[in-house]
């Protein structure tokens, strides 16, 4: 796996593969942390990570999805199983490179998270007729039925699903803001130290230009010449000519 697939890899959580399910069932009923039954009845529940279940009569399907966002949480998970008597088909979902498809048993379907936020389906899950998973749709009846709240998962779960965007979106743009930040003080840093290399050679070119008039003004001043005047410029250059061919006399 290159390194661009592989940072994509490494940034999807949890949280992104449940909203591409939720995407993926928009038109069904769509449920997450789904127990087989209602905790006070036992002190046991298999919880699966999320539900949806079709709005039909004569299609009607419940697809269940057990997500992994690392290889060491699949290899370890040995209750999966506990699943099937609650749905009709049962999916892996995962980042790519997470599963093989060749390591789901084969009552099992997997899919994967695409860059864009979508789902595709690597291996597609048989249908199995189950037993009316009754005591399940009680704990989805008393659970969001009788909070009079859209059937999309548990209410706390959206809320943690919606700041859980808004936090992302929140780093995402504090990693971006850190970045610019960085690359506009290496620039500025630059600049900074061009112009005191700049100052630094103009104090020093001013310098030896007011050392060099100094000089001049006394030469002027050793022929007797105004140092001020343009014309004593040239009887100055006269005059040292007149020396050098006299022999300094």
């Amino acid at each position: 796996m290159n390194n661009e697939a592989s940072e994509f890899r490494n940034k999807i959580t949890s949280c992104d593969i449940t909203k591409a399910i939720s995407r993926r069932h928009k038109n069904d009923l769509f449920f997450t942390e789904v127990k087989d039954g209602a905790t006070v009845t036992r002190s046991h529940h298999s919880r699966i990570d999320a539900l949806a279940i079709t709005r039909s009569w004569t299609n009607y399907c419940i697809t269940g999805y057990e997500v992994k966002v690392s290889r060491s949480d699949f290899l370890r998970d040995k209750k999966w199983r506990a699943y099937l008597p609650m749905c009709n088909q049962l999916y892996w979902a995962a980042p790519p490179g997470i599963i093989h498809p060749d390591e789901t048993p084969e009552n099992c379907g997997l899919v994967q998270l695409t860059p864009k936020g979508g789902l595709r389906t690597i291996k597609k899950a048989p249908y199995r007729r189950i037993e009316p998973p009754v005591e399940m749709y009680k704990y989805l009846l008393f659970s969001y039925a009788a909070t009079n709240r859209r059937a999309t998962g548990r209410s706390e779960e959206l809320d943690v699903i919606k700041r859980a965007e808004k936090y992302k979106e929140y780093l995402d743009g504090r990693r971006e803001l850190k970045r610019i930040g960085r690359e506009l003080r290496g620039k500025i840093g630059e600049e900074i130290r061009e112009i005191r290399r700049k100052a630094e050679s103009a104090d020093y070119y001013s310098g030896e230009l007011d050392s060099t008039r100094e000089k001049i003004i006394k030469i002027y001043a050793a022929l007797g010449m105004p140092y001020y005047e343009y014309e004593s410029a040239l009887k100055v250059i006269a005059e040292i000519e007149r020396l050098k061919q006299n022999g300094g006399a």
